[in-house]
């Protein structure tokens, strides 16, 4: 790595942490040029812009996710695995909501801009899907999950259920009466174990 990437990526990480305290839209370049310690001219030797930090950012974070969440042992059934890949949507919501906040957030940036330099982030999630059909093919072929149709179809739907409301949850807050009195861990915690009771044979 030279050391304009070891560089780059400390710029990235000073973002990060600035994204997950406070709202998007608050940060503003010079906020993040103040913080990593370095001039607002130099931040765009790095950067051409916001944007391109926004994503390179978004996409440091979901590379980080993959590993520290969604690696499992081979050893373990089709099901268990699918158990573990589930329940890694409850234990970040759990533990670290702010996450979901900040995808939120990014997800809302994005639908604005009108060329989406997302590539590289698209790309990365292939890997989760990937580790899905895995896991999905094990444990047909080891008899504890159920055969389904269109495999595809099922992770798409039960994924963006889960990350949908694991988002709303995490950013909206209390809005009504109602959000005060429910418990949203629970309410991701039902959510999985519905995707997981289809799912298992």
């Amino acid at each position: 790595m030279s050391i304009k990437d070891i560089r780059r990526n400390y710029i990235i990480e000073i973002a990060i942490k600035l994204f997950l305290k406070e709202s998007m839209a608050d940060i503003k370049i010079k906020d993040i040029a103040y913080k990593a310690g370095i001039g607002e001219a130099t931040f765009y030797r790095y950067f051409p812009n916001r944007t391109s930090l926004i994503v390179a950012c978004a996409t440091h974070l979901q590379e980080d996710i993959a590993r520290k969440y969604f690696v499992f042992d081979e050893n373990e059934s089709g099901y268990e695995m699918l158990h573990r890949f589930y329940y890694r949507f409850y234990e970040i919501y759990n533990s670290h909501p702010e996450l979901y906040k900040y995808l939120s957030e990014f997800d809302a940036y994005c639908t604005r801009l009108a060329h989406k330099p997302l590539e590289q982030y698209s790309e990365n999630f292939l890997f989760f899907q990937e580790a899905y059909i895995k896991a999905y093919k094990e444990g047909v072929e080891d008899g504890s999950v159920r055969e389904i149709k269109n495999v595809d179809d099922f992770y798409f739907a039960s994924t963006h259920a889960l990350l949908s409301l694991c988002k709303k949850l995490a950013f909206e807050g209390d809005i009504v009466k109602q959000d005060m009195i429910v418990d949203k861990t629970k309410e991701v915690q039902i959510l999985v174990e519905v995707c997981l009771h289809y799912i298992k044979k």
